[in-house]
């Protein structure tokens, strides 16, 4: 079964931060593509390139909303970079990405400083390749990819920062692979992409790295994620109820992790207001649909998937939004993804409001299905599961939060390691 491959989850990763930053996105597959070449050199396996290459593609993971995004553009480097550390805690809990996690945290140490590190997480020779190859990305970018200015560059710059034996192998593979002249190109992207495209993944890692998603883009901001999670849970819980088949509802719980995906795209203001949003703010929100529709699409996913993402807000009487599908436009997906997300929005705790009662959930529901907007049949299990659906997706929920908080914890307890080490 291949709902969702590697190479999908990058494209997901890329289009999301290409709504936020163009040029960054192009410099962590820059990065990639060098890190591989290098690897290659080096006589590294297939195996270990490919995950080299998933690695840093996402290895700025932690800038996309930090003050240090404009730094790392402007060929900066701080002594103690948070946007590392926020990668690593990202990374470091999810098992697709865990054993290389600490070649985040490390990817702007200079090699002069490789016996000063935190004792519990050594530094991975990963985290200089990463290095090297990040920083020949930013300075093609700086040097608006004038082959011949970054080739003389390269050859007069600082080498006191890199390991002398990866300086020696970028070298060659200047000279006699014609690694800049790929990079300004534009060629290196079909080698990457042979790289790492047909290699899938267990569904629970793909499930595991969705989940991770909405908070891998703001760490502190943790309701769009929780509400994620949630409603993930509460289809995964209707479709067995329903007793769907096991590859249906498979991608029914993936196009509910994806399915607010967009929301990276409202301003925070409006994410996180306290209050009741306003007829014009609520437009604005509205519009998290057609960004998760244009992400998904631009990552070239499979239709089906992001229609189960895209679908959550349209209505059986074709009122909804962001196309007024009617219901025979809509399949048994959307409709399981749609009441899931309404159950999670009445039963949740907002900034402006407190979880509803049971009575009250049932009737708003009740007359949803009467009103002809949602699926009456799902609207029967839900009420007829009440109890055991919500604690299902109460479990669940609480798991990842604490699982947050305790990122929070160790992001926390990181800085203060790593500053101390006053490098």
């Amino acid at each position: 079964m291949n709902i969702i491959n590697t190479l999908d989850l990058i494209r997901i990763k890329q289009s999301i931060l290409r709504k936020i930053d163009k040029e960054i996105v192009s410099h962590g597959i820059e990065t990639a593509y060098i890190v591989c070449m290098l690897a290659d050199e080096l006589g590294y396996s297939k195996d270990e390139i490919y995950y080299f290459a998933i690695i840093s593609c996402m290895h700025d993971i932690g800038a996309y909303k930090t003050e240090e995004l404009n730094k790392i553009k402007q060929f900066e480097v701080v002594e103690t970079t948070r946007h590392s550390i926020y990668g690593y805690v990202i990374f470091n809990n999810n098992n697709i990405t865990k054993n290389m996690a600490s070649s985040v945290l490390y990817h702007h140490h200079s090699y002069k400083n490789k016996n000063k590190y935190i004792p519990e997480i050594e530094i991975s020779k990963l985290a200089f390749l990463i290095g090297l190859a990040d920083r020949i990305s930013i300075l093609c970018n700086l040097l608006n990819y004038d082959e011949d200015k970054i080739t003389n560059f390269i050859y007069k710059m600082n080498k006191d920062f890199f390991d002398p034996k990866y300086i020696d192998v970028l070298y060659r593979l200047i000279e006699s692979k014609g690694l800049i002249n790929k990079i300004v190109s534009g060629d290196y992207r079909k080698h990457l992409l042979e790289l790492i495209k047909n290699k899938n993944l267990d569904m629970q890692l793909i499930k595991e790295y969705l989940l991770f998603l909405p908070i891998s883009i703001d760490f502190f901001s943790f309701e769009t994620s929780l509400h994620t999670v949630s409603v993930s849970s509460a289809a995964k819980k209707i479709c067995e109820y329903m007793k769907l088949g096991q590859e249906y509802k498979e991608k029914i719980e993936i196009g509910a992790y994806l399915h607010d995906l967009g929301k990276v795209c409202i301003p925070k203001h409006i994410l996180e207001k306290e209050d009741k949003l306003t007829k014009e703010e609520f437009e604005i929100m509205k519009k998290h649909v057609s960004y998760t529709r244009e992400i998904l699409e631009d990552a070239r996913i499979d239709e089906e998937l992001i229609n189960l993402a895209c679908n959550h807000h349209e209505k059986l009487d074709g009122s909804g939004y962001s196309k007024g599908l009617k219901e025979d436009d809509l399949s048994v997906g959307d409709k399981i993804i749609s009441i899931s997300d309404i159950f999670c929005a009445l039963t949740e705790n907002r900034h402006y409001k407190k979880s509803f009662s049971k009575n009250k959930v049932m009737q708003i529901l009740s007359n949803m299905a009467q009103s002809n907007y949602i699926d009456k049949e799902m609207v029967d299990i839900v009420c007829r599961n009440y109890d055991e659906l919500l604690e299902f997706v109460n479990q669940n929920k609480k798991s990842y939060e604490n699982c947050l908080k305790n990122m929070i914890l160790e992001y926390n307890e990181i800085t203060t390691q790593m500053d101390k080490l006053q490098i």
